[in-house]
């Protein structure tokens, strides 16, 4: 299994992909770049580029409170965070305290420790890192993974740690995406900014993340962020014919495989656009048909 500096687990995240990104931002000579993402989830992108230098600062923005609360926490709430992560009890009766804190809490607005914490021990502990999902080894533990195998302790403590050490180069949000376009990306100096739209899927997304799209939604984000051209920015999508229609009229359609590991492992081809001043190639990975 690849190791990642981020310590969610994401289903669909795109981890894979850092390589591929860092030498895009490369190859479009944009020097001390501000990394942004959207849809940031586990951010395992931004992590990596930020963490090993590649990028000078990251924007991460998630609508859901919870994967928002777990990055607030992280930067702000560091120390009390990690106190948890050593002293919680791996056991399915936490679990269950855990996933009863989520389900009454999921739908706040605001910041909660509590919702922070709960919502990454179901990520650590369930079934592909989905939330709402299932714990690793079923509610009897009779499986061959067991609650624990994906909470090392001692390995997630360092690291949170090595990601607050750069809390003050990354800022944070909480904001539906069209919203983050509008109210904040507009702002960046275009010659900086490098985006990554990584939206819920087409068609799993209602099954794999709290705030999944409709056709609608879809539709505005595509028209908000044509509004980007003058900007770096690429976008990955599931390959559905709906969503290729929708991109597919202001920009070029390309397409790239991947692998996941949300059910089953398997590789899937994938959707891929990029805004007009945005040179792409082919690279490790990421190879288009």
């Amino acid at each position: 299994m690849p190791s990642t500096k981020t310590p969610l687990r994401y289903p669909g995240g795109k981890s894979q992909l850092t390589a591929f990104v860092e030498h895009t931002i490369k190859l479009n000579n944009i020097e001390n770049a501000i990394y942004c993402e959207p849809f940031s989830g586990g951010a395992g992108v931004a992590i990596s580029l930020l963490l090993g230098g590649k990028v000078n600062s990251i924007i991460l923005n998630d609508l859901d409170t919870a994967v928002y609360s777990i990055w607030y926490a992280i930067l702000n709430d560091t120390e009390r965070f990690l106190h948890e992560i050593d002293t919680v009890d791996l056991s399915i009766s936490t679990w269950h305290q855990q996933r009863n804190i989520y389900d009454l809490m999921r739908n706040h607005k605001d910041y909660s420790f509590e919702l922070a914490f709960a919502a990454f021990f179901l990520n650590r502990t369930n079934r592909s890192g989905i939330i709402t999902g299932g714990p690793i080894g079923g509610m009897e533990q009779a499986g061959p993974y067991k609650l624990d195998c994906r909470f090392n302790k001692e390995t997630l403590s360092s690291k949170i740690r090595a990601i607050a050490e750069y809390r003050n180069n990354i800022e944070l949000h909480n904001l539906d995406a069209i919203d983050l376009i509008k109210k904040f990306l507009h702002q960046q100096p275009n010659d900086k900014l490098f985006i990554f739209f990584d939206p819920p899927y087409y068609q799993q997304g209602k099954n794999l993340y709290k705030d999944s799209f409709n056709d609608e939604t879809h539709q505005q984000l595509a028209m908000v962020i044509n509004t980007l051209r003058d900007y770096h920015w690429i976008i990955t999508y599931d390959d559905s014919p709906k969503i290729e229609q929708i991109y597919g009229t202001d920009n070029t359609v390309m397409r790239y495989t991947l692998q996941y590991m949300a059910t089953n492992k398997r590789r899937e081809q994938e959707l891929f656009f990029h805004s007009p001043i945005t040179q792409i190639e082919s690279f490790g990975k990421v190879q288009f048909m």
